[in-house]
């Protein structure tokens, strides 16, 4: 199944702020995340809502994304520095 990523507009501004090796590779485990979202997460969370939310560790960041199976997207809703999660 081919998914749709959507990425938060404050993740953009916090991408532009990183060094471009850095930006690369997270950029690029965003896309092994819009290919096989279930594979990528390390643990899992719960949001506001109280949706299952995926966490992914990578290059010291957690990515928090949710698999919206019904309209066949991913949606990465924060970025953070992984030690930074309270």
């Amino acid at each position: 199944m081919r998914y749709r990523l959507l990425i938060d507009l404050e993740i953009v501004g916090l991408l532009q702020a990183l060094p471009p090796g850095q930006r690369r590779n997270l950029l690029c485990h965003f896309g092994e995340i819009q290919r096989y979202p279930a594979a990528h997460s390390d643990y899992t969370d719960t949001d506001a809502q109280g949706r299952r939310v995926d966490v992914s560790v990578t290059d010291g960041f957690a990515i928090y994304y949710w698999i919206d199976e019904a309209d066949q997207q991913v949606k990465i809703l924060e970025l953070i520095a992984a030690d930074k999660r309270t």
